[in-house]
């Protein structure tokens, strides 16, 4: 049993009675993908030990990507390429959130607010990259990429900026 699915089978049931109806129907299906995963609900996979002979049944994953039961490996692999990508120059982190009395309407609205993060503080780098007294040498160039849970897995969105 993970972490995360012991805490969908506690509080799920109260928080989707609070945010189910704005909340988009893909956090729905998430969180149901997740409580039902590794259950009867995904059918049973049967193996032959080549040692013993012994057959062996394991309940079937969910397969979803937000699962960490599933996606675990795949996330190591992942991190085992980027890794090995990683730029050969100089290069930081700048992180953009929003104060915490806003989170509840970005929740709400999230393709809007989230569009509006990215336009507003794309445009802040840039002109942090133009201004050119916070950066020197050849053009610096940067990509964001959004987040929108912290890591007591409390919503909090914010965006992370390679520069």
């Amino acid at each position: 049993m993970n972490k995360i699915s012991e805490i969908f089978r506690e509080f799920s049931p109260e928080y989707l009675d609070r945010f189910g109806a704005s909340m988009p129907k893909t956090h729905r299906k998430t969180i149901g993908a997740i409580l039902s995963c590794r259950t009867q609900a995904h059918g049973l996979l049967y193996y032959e030990c080549e040692g013993c002979g012994k057959i062996h049944a394991f309940y079937r994953s969910c397969g979803n990507r937000h699962c960490p039961a599933c996606q675990n490996h795949k996330a190591r692999q992942w991190m085992a390429r980027q890794i090995k990508r990683q730029l050969p120059g100089h290069h930081f982190m700048v992180t953009f959130t929003v104060p915490e009395e806003l989170r509840n309407v970005i929740r709400s609205n999230q393709k809007a607010c989230y569009g509006m993060m990215f336009a507003a503080s794309s445009q802040a780098m840039s002109e942090l990259v133009d201004r050119g007294r916070w950066m020197t040498g050849k053009t610096p160039g940067f990509f964001g990429v959004l987040h929108t849970w912290g890591r007591q897995l409390q919503y909090h969105p914010h965006i992370h900026y390679l520069v």
